[in-house]
């Protein structure tokens, strides 16, 4: 192989790692609308793209949050199933196992499976709430938004130093 051969061959993984991340965001999204407005899919997909990229910092921040927050979630739940696991191996059958470590790891890649699956929902639920509260923020002012204020002040201390933009999201007309 040549470095040329190489070079394309990193870049089209790259491409293709950026494509797959991509259009599971935009499905997500676009899930997220449909069920917020009704819209039909490709509307709810570009809605949702530009309703993201007008919001990107705000979002990414959040998520930025979340995920670290998620990730010690999964770290806490593994711990904290696996070392009462191996203490209680330990103590009632010591004696009788040649080899704790085999049941204890087992015990943590079952922990780790269960907390991936429950911060997977819980993520989601994050990014939903999220999504649904820039588009709320979009479309209503002041007393009329249905998120409440402590929500708001939450996410906007998120971005300080950003300037907002308003523009409403649904247009009955498209």
């Amino acid at each position: 192989l040549t470095f040329k051969q190489v070079r394309r061959k990193f870049a089209c993984c790259v491409v293709c790692c950026f494509e797959t991340s991509m259009s599971r965001a935009l499905i997500h999204s676009a899930s997220k609308i449909q069920a917020i407005f009704g819209y039909p899919f490709c509307k709810a997909a570009r809605m949702g793209f530009f309703l993201i990229l007008r919001n990107s910092l705000r979002i990414s921040a959040v998520s930025v949050v979340s995920q670290f927050i998620l990730f010690i979630g999964k770290v806490f739940i593994t711990v904290a199933s696996t070392v009462p696991g191996y203490l209680y191996l330990e103590k009632n059958y010591g004696n009788e196992l040649n080899f704790v470590m085999v049941p204890t790891l087992l015990i943590a890649v079952t922990a780790y499976a269960a907390s991936e699956m429950f911060n997977e929902v819980f993520g989601m639920s994050i990014s939903t709430i999220l999504q649904c509260f820039v588009a709320d923020e979009e479309m209503f002012e002041g007393d009329e938004r249905f998120a409440p204020s402590s929500l708001a002040g939450t996410i906007d201390s998120t971005q300080q130093g950003t300037k907002k933009k308003k523009k409403v999201v649904p247009d009955g007309g498209n």
